[in-house]
């Protein structure tokens, strides 16, 4: 099992055919690909749905079929799905999944039928990646024109490029060029994974990204009791206006708030360079928590998984991530 490569298929945009509902043919993907399912590859179709249509719930199930793999000596994964959403999945699988698990994540931005569709190659890229990476480079990547993206910091940069997805501030961390796969650093490890029992519901998880002049009653409707948590993409490096801080205080009374900045990179200001009410410093004495460098989306689902794992003190969780990489 150890030579073995388990393949899923999401859906998304790399199994689409342009104008219509029908998915395309999973096998002629794969042949295009140069893949022969009899051979190292098990393909396991597990839906067929744009990646926007993708659940926390589907992710679980993804997460626990490679955890019941993992556990039989499978130790290298790759997931094909669309690509609207796989900032989001990729770093929530890597939360869930084995953390010695080598798992690969890719799509395409065109469709199957398109001219020039570039599905084939980058699964072609994953597999390799993955083969070539296990037991060397665990954790989840994502690889999109001949590119490999940490899950931690990738994003998806454009709505139509070929090339869509980057790290902000950071950078690839390899590359599949013809072939042969150059890793160019690797981020330090992130806590977890986490357990998320059976049964357990996912709790409710906020965002809200503030803009200029932005009215209290946006903040309103997250101090429902029905609301588990929340997180606040906040200006430049964790600011608010003065008229959300005593609201987003307030909630902080009484559920975990995490802030993080709604900028493509960078940090919160946990020095308190600023003072005064609204800045982050204020924010973060006033019950806030500091996420660090991850964004809104990578946070929500952080939080929804701590949630649900049970962990009591969110905060002191939380500044693991605050703190990694720093020195």
């Amino acid at each position: 099992m150890a030579d073995m490569t388990f393949l899923y298929l999401l859906g998304g945009t790399i199994l689409a055919l342009a104008g219509k509902a029908d998915a395309a043919d999973s096998a002629a993907l794969l042949r295009a690909a140069g893949i022969n399912t009899g051979g190292p590859v098990t393909v396991r179709p597990l839906r067929s749905v744009g990646s926007q249509n993708l659940t926390l719930s589907d992710i679980r199930h993804l997460a626990a079929e490679i955890t019941a793999r993992h556990a039989q000596g499978v130790r290298a994964f790759v997931v094909a799905q669309g690509t609207d959403t796989m900032e989001e999945t990729s770093f929530l699988l890597s939360l869930l999944a084995p953390s010695d698990a080598t798992i690969i994540m890719t799509g395409s931005m065109r469709t199957a039928d398109a001219p020039g569709a570039e599905g084939p190659g980058n699964l072609r890229d994953a597999l390799i990646a993955a083969r070539a990476l296990s037991g060397k480079r665990p954790g989840v990547l994502v690889c999109i024109a001949g590119e490999l993206h940490d899950a931690r910091l990738v994003r998806k940069m454009d709505s139509g490029r070929i090339a869509a997805f980057g790290s902000p501030g950071w950078g690839p961390v390899g590359s599949i060029i013809t072939g042969r796969v150059r890793l160019g650093m690797s981020p330090l490890p992130a806590p977890g994974p986490y357990p998320w029992a059976n049964g357990t519901a996912a709790a409710r998880v906020g965002l809200l990204t503030v803009a200029m002049d932005a009215d209290p009653l946006s903040v309103t409707p997250y101090a429902d009791p029905a609301w588990d948590g929340l997180v606040v993409e906040a200006m430049g490096s964790g600011h608010v206006p003065v008229a959300l801080a005593a609201p987003l205080a307030a909630i902080a009374a009484t559920r975990p708030v995490l802030l993080v900045s709604r900028c493509p990179q960078g940090d919160t200001d946990g020095h308190g360079t600023y003072q005064g009410e609204g800045t982050a410093a204020w924010l973060l004495a006033n019950g806030l928590i500091d996420a660090g460098s991850l964004d809104g989306r990578k946070a929500r689902l952080l939080l929804t998984v701590l949630l649900a794992a049970g962990i009591d003190k969110v905060r002191d969780e939380m500044a693991g991530w605050a703190g990694m990489g720093v020195v």
